[in-house]
């Protein structure tokens, strides 16, 4: 498996990969559903460890376009299929749908998959009913690149339609890129008025003492005000486990800081 989001799906369903790419960051980004440990580590994407895939003697190597330009020698190794949960024609969650029932289709986990994808929805339903019962604000869901730039999403980001799904505005209404994030200063966070601002794990240490020191965070309306905090790590490029996980993590999170 040579990326995250097929791999995670296929986690959840209950068909374990024989190896991932760059497993060993899995618990820091994913983490949730969990890698067994059996797992083999195939490398990092612009390291991929060629030997042990061939040695591993694959039936199929699942990979996404990020890395195609590889698929020629990866095809002397075994069939490969490329699959993206991105589709700039279809709907964020809609097309990570359709990945869970393709990958079902590959593994005879048809049923399986019927049911899980089932339990998801009745899970965000809960979550956006919950949600509906609260004073709400708009909120910006972000990642900190230093501590003086964020990544903010918006569009046909994961994160973004999680917002939609549970009910909730997304506070960021401009522009974003391909993958449905910008990368901008923090001061243009100033303009964005009351706001929820959340930002996604891991931010490091260095930087979480940095804004701890920055006047200018700490003239934000949302910091003067105290409607800021952080949530554990949802892959951003993930697939339908990400946005359960990110569900799962909101809901109770802006419960606390709401009710």
């Amino acid at each position: 498996m040579l990326d995250w989001a097929l791999a995670e799906t296929l986690v959840a369903l209950g068909h374990i990969p024989a190896g991932v790419v760059a497993a060993s960051d899995w618990s820091r980004f994913v983490v949730d559903p969990p890698l067994p440990e059996p797992v083999a580590d195939l490398g990092l994407q612009q390291e991929l460890n060629f030997e042990l895939i061939a040695s591993m003697r694959p039936d199929l190597i699942l990979i996404s376009p990020f890395l195609e330009r590889l698929e020629p020698q990866l095809k002397r190794i075994a069939p490969t299929r490329n699959l993206s949960v991105y589709d700039p024609g279809e709907a964020v969650l809609a097309r990570r749908i359709q990945i869970v029932k393709e990958l079902a289709a590959l593994v005879g986990a048809t049923a399986r998959a019927q049911t899980w994808l089932a339990q998801v929805e009745a899970e965000l339903q809960r979550g956006s009913e919950r949600l509906a019962r609260l004073q709400k604000r708009p909120v910006v869901m972000a990642s900190f690149v230093d501590n003086r730039h964020v990544r903010v999403y918006g569009g046909n980001s994961l994160y973004a339609e999680v917002l939609t799904r549970l009910g909730l505005r997304n506070g960021w209404t401009h522009e974003v890129g391909y993958f449905g994030f910008s990368t901008v200063g923090i001061e243009r966070l100033a303009r964005l008025g009351d706001i929820e601002f959340i930002a996604v794990e891991p931010v490091p240490v260095d930087i979480a003492r940095a804004l701890g020191q920055s006047p200018l965070w700490q003239q934000l309306p949302f910091v003067q005000r105290k409607q800021h905090g952080t949530i554990a790590p949802v892959f951003m490029y993930g697939g339908i486990p990400s946005a359960r996980r990110m569900a799962s993590l909101l809901t109770p999170y802006l419960e606390s800081r709401w009710t």
